[in-house]
C-alpha cells in the first residue's frame, strides 16, 4: 500500500455479530486508493461471512473506479451467496445513480444520511 493511499483512504473491518462483517470506509475512492479497498474487501470475503455491510458514510469522493470496485464486490458476493448491504454517503449514492447502477445494490441508511446533508 502506498503512503498516499493510506492518507486518502481508511478501511477498517469489524464483526458486530457472528457471520456479519462490517467494513467502514472513509476518505476517497479513486485509482490511487482502489487497491487498498480491494485488498481489504478480498480479506473480508475470504472469511466467507453470511453478510457484508459496507459503511461508506465517510466517503467524500467516489470516482468511476470506486463504482467499478463496488460493482465487482457485488458480483463476488452474489457468486458466493453473501448478502451485501451498502450504506452510501451522499457522494457515493450520487456516483451510483450517475452510473445507473444504484438499483442493483441493497442500500440502507439513506434517510439518516440525507438528514445530515440537509443541515
Amino acid at each position: 500500500m502506498s503512503e498516499l493511499s493510506a492518507l486518502l483512504l481508511t478501511v477498517t473491518t469489524a464483526e458486530p455479530r457472528p457471520g456479519t462483517a462490517k467494513v467502514t470506509v472513509t476518505g476517497e475512492i479513486d485509482m490511487t486508493t482502489r487497491p487498498r479497498l480491494d485488498e481489504e474487501l478480498d480479506r473480508v470475503l475470504e472469511a466467507a461471512p453470511r453478510r457484508v455491510v459496507v459503511d461508506l458514510f465517510g466517503v467524500g469522493f467516489c470516482g468511476v473506479t470506486g463504482v467499478a470496485a463496488l460493482g465487482r464486490l457485488r458480483a463476488r458476493c452474489a457468486d458466493a451467496g453473501i448478502e451485501l448491504v451498502l450504506k452510501p454517503s451522499h457522494v457515493v449514492r450520487r456516483a451510483l445513480d450517475l452510473a445507473a447502477v444504484g438499483p442493483l445494490f441493497r442500500l440502507e441508511g439513506r434517510e439518516a444520511e440525507e438528514r445530515l446533508v440537509a443541515r
